[in-house]
């Protein structure tokens, strides 16, 4: 099979860069609209497969559902423009039409549910942290990683472990054992700040060397238009030569590219960058765009939370590896919804963003399964339109609502003639929920919540064990992460909830979503504290 007629391809400064540095781990940490995914992502792929056929590498996003939703079909969209057609030169989670007898490459899996298969053997096994089950065993050739901000790091450490080789095929080759992470910045408190580690040990002046040496080769090729054939000859042994050289530099290299949105400007356009200053919080201008660096929370609200510890993964492997293309998540996705158990939601409400947090109480364990939040304009009715939606199916099986709440929800209006626990059992209702209201009295203090979260996370031996799924409540782990403790008039610690103020703070990454879970946990487990003494001393001092 022969490609089709060589095109020329548009590349923005960085992603020309990355292109011609092509260092054996690189890392682009880019603004939004850089091109990313379907511009560096799809080339480190496709040039891969090409130059070592026959090679397993892998493809790694933080959930699967993102991994098909929306890495893949990016990574399309730059193979398209390369010249790579799906079911032409690749194919995605099926095998390719037998009469082309296409090889197996290196330890091929039986199946092709994870697999991208290319036209001369190579593939890509298809990863996320949530399911990690899927690189047990494998030995890749090179991983592509794509929004690592999100990504716990001994998690990705036990998908590092499978880039151990082929070198025994493609020699010297410094694509051999190679790794791209792409990402933009990530805020405080988000698992993937690791790769500041790997930016503090970058290498600045190899790449330069490596595009100097490029620059060197473009301008032997020019040369090679107008030159006799005696000339020709040589500039080939030079320019062998130069690449033989550049394969020595890449290997170990450790490359670090930083974009910014401005780097696109030409391509996206004036009016893009104007829209997205006028949507965006100065906060997430300055880091989603300007790709400035944040400064990292000290002083832990919920100093005792562990992901590792109290977070899992739970994907419904066997309904999504049915899934044949773009699927819209609801319920179907998640592994640990008991579907005969009662939802049971905690909420906060305010002008800028509205949030739910939804647990089930299990045998073993009280699991947060998920959460949402809509900004605004958008309110309450929105917000309830989203959950129904998302749990429309689960509906039929047990339609049961607990609906916590405290008087913070009774005590202002949210339609200015109801309350925000009327409307929101109002909209459950109307859209066929049973809910069942649970009041629980005045809001809790800080200190009280503080010392309740202590035991809670300490595993106090008479409540149940707290889980997070870490898939569904990534923005509510980042706001718990980044939620900080201040001292108050009185000199004794308290929330600090400045962010919720302040423009420069994304309102999903302030404290909105912590105060949305205080009252799912706080409605859960205070009652359990009944008859322990040392915390009702700690929280009524």
């Amino acid at each position: 099979m022969e490609m089709e007629k060589i095109k020329k391809i548009h590349y923005n400064l960085p992603q020309l860069e990355m292109s011609l540095v092509r260092a054996q781990l690189s890392t682009c940490i880019w603004g939004r609209g850089t091109g990313k995914t379907e511009g560096p992502g799809a080339e480190f792929i496709a040039r891969n497969a090409m130059d070592m056929p026959g090679s397993l590498g892998g493809i790694v996003s933080i959930t699967y559902d993102k991994l098909l939703n929306m890495i893949i079909p990016a990574l399309k969209v730059g193979w398209e423009r390369m010249g790579y057609k799906e079911n032409v030169h690749y194919w995605v989670k099926k095998a390719p039409p037998e009469n082309l007898k296409i090889p197996n490459c290196y330890r091929q899996p039986d199946v092709n549910t994870h697999l991208i298969k290319w036209y001369n053997g190579s593939a890509q096994l298809l990863i996320s942290i949530d399911r990690i089950n899927i690189s047990n065993g494998a030995s890749l050739a090179y991983i592509y990683a794509d929004e690592v901000k999100f990504f716990p790091r001994e998690k990705f450490k036990e998908v590092l472990l499978t880039l151990r080789g082929q070198a025994h095929l493609y020699g010297d080759q410094s694509c051999c054992e190679s790794l791209l992470l792409t990402t933009d910045q990530p805020t405080p408190g988000m698992p993937g700040d690791w790769i500041y580690d790997i930016e503090k040990d970058s290498d600045r002046e190899i790449p330069q060397l490596i595009l100097a040496i490029q620059k060197e080769i473009f301008d032997l090729n020019e040369e090679s238009h107008k030159a006799s054939k005696r000339r020709k000859k040589q500039i080939e042994k030079e320019i062998d030569m130069y690449l033989d050289y550049i394969n020595t530099l890449r290997i170990g290299l450790n490359y670090v590219s930083r974009a910014s949105t401005m780097d696109n400007i030409h391509a996206l356009g004036i009016k893009v960058l104007e829209n997205l200053k006028d949507t965006l919080t100065p906060f997430e201008f300055s880091l989603s765009v300007l790709n400035k660096k944040p400064s990292k929370p000290e002083n832990s609200f919920y100093h005792l939370l562990e992901e590792e510890k109290h977070g899992y993964y739970a994907p419904n492997n066997d309904f999504i590896d049915g899934l044949s293309g773009r699927t819209e998540k609801d319920c179907r996705f998640d592994g640990d919804l008991v579907w005969e158990l009662p939802l049971e939601l905690g909420c906060d409400y305010n002008v800028a963003i509205n949030w739910v947090t939804i647990g089930q109480e299990k045998d073993s364990s009280f699991d947060v399964i998920n959460s949402l939040f809509v900004l605004k304009p958008k309110k309450i009715k929105d917000l309830v339109y989203n959950f129904d939606k998302y749990y429309k199916l689960k509906k039929k099986v047990n339609n049961s609502v607990i609906f916590n709440f405290d008087h913070t929800a009774v005590g202002e209006d949210a339609k200015s003639d109801i309350s925000f626990a009327d409307e929101w059992i109002s909209e459950l209702t109307s859209k066929g929920w049973n809910v069942i209201p649970n009041y629980i009295g005045k809001s809790s203090g800080h200190r009280s919540r503080f010392y309740l979260w202590q035991q809670v996370l300490a595993g106090d031996k008479q409540l149940k064990p707290f889980r997070i799924n870490r898939g569904n409540n990534i923005d509510l782990l980042i706001s718990l992460k980044a939620t900080v403790t201040k001292k108050d008039r009185k000199g004794d610690f308290e929330k600090d909830k400045s962010s919720e103020l302040k423009k420069s703070i994304a309102p999903e990454h302030a404290t909105h979503g912590g105060e949305a879970l205080d009252c799912l946990v706080w409605a859960k487990y205070r009652p359990m504290m009944n008859g322990n003494n040392s915390f009702l001393l700690a929280t009524s001092m």
